[in-house]
């Protein structure tokens, strides 16, 4: 159960004061009825809660997928590029304003020019499972080379290379995608990598160690949750609920 005005603030309808406006001037309805008190508890699950007739449905945290586009930074503020935030914010209509106004942000990072999935949510709690060293949730990404990898190189990566930290990376999954069109022109081999760390720009570091250059790199998939290849770049959509129950379950 939870307070009438907590829920309509939980939901972007006003601050306090003024949700409390709305109900004693009966422009909210519960269940049919005009709310009696900001204090009423009601429960959020099945109440059918509206203000000046629109329904309002409850959650409790949100989550988005993004299919993040190249030239925009994952972070909640940023004072030289847009934010993967300010670029979902501005598509108008896309979903509900009160669910993209809340305190979101973007679980873990991907550089400036990368591409891909990203999990955008207010949920910390899973953020925090998700991005915990000690989870080794794996992250796979497709990745475009300035060359091909010898048998030797492929083998340093599948065991772990310095990159300048204490330890070696973990070992890395590495497979070469074949019969692709390449996304940038100085391409000349691609590859899907997994890891199961996130130490800056870790990828590239990784490539950079066995001596070769990332010229194009997109996530594809953050432990169970896959990338909606339909998703255009800059793109978004609520998680399903099959993906969440995947996510929880890492």
């Amino acid at each position: 159960m939870l307070r009438l005005d907590k829920f309509l603030c939980d939901m972007k309808a006003g601050t306090r004061s003024q949700v409390k406006a709305l109900i004693r001037k009966g422009q909210v309805t519960v269940d049919g009825l005009p709310a009696k008190s900001p204090e009423m508890k009601i429960e959020e699950s099945s109440a059918q809660v509206c203000v000046n007739g629109k329904s309002i449905s409850y959650a409790r945290h949100v989550y988005f997928m993004l299919n993040k586009p190249a030239g925009c930074v994952s972070a909640t503020q940023d004072n030289h590029d847009k934010t993967v935030l300010q670029l979902m914010r501005e598509q108008k209509g896309a979903f509900d304003d009160a669910l993209l106004q809340r305190e979101l942000f973007p679980v873990g990072r991907l550089d400036k020019d990368t591409e891909g999935l990203l999990l955008i949510t207010d949920d910390g709690e899973l953020a925090h499972r998700l991005l915990s060293p000690a989870a080794h949730v794996e992250k796979t990404y497709y990745v475009e080379i300035d060359g091909m990898l010898t048998g030797a190189q492929q083998k340093s990566l599948q065991e772990g290379v310095d990159i300048g930290e204490k330890n070696l990376t973990r070992p890395a999954v590495l497979k070469q995608e074949q019969g692709l069109s390449f996304r940038h022109a100085a391409a000349v081999s691609a590859w899907r990598l997994t890891i199961t760390e996130g130490k800056f720009h870790q990828v590239k570091r990784m490539l950079q160690a066995v001596g070769r250059n990332v010229v194009y790199l997109k996530r594809i998939r953050m432990g169970t949750l896959l990338l909606d290849e339909t998703l255009a770049p800059g793109a978004f959509r609520l998680l399903t609920e099959e993906e969440l129950s995947g996510l929880r379950e890492e």
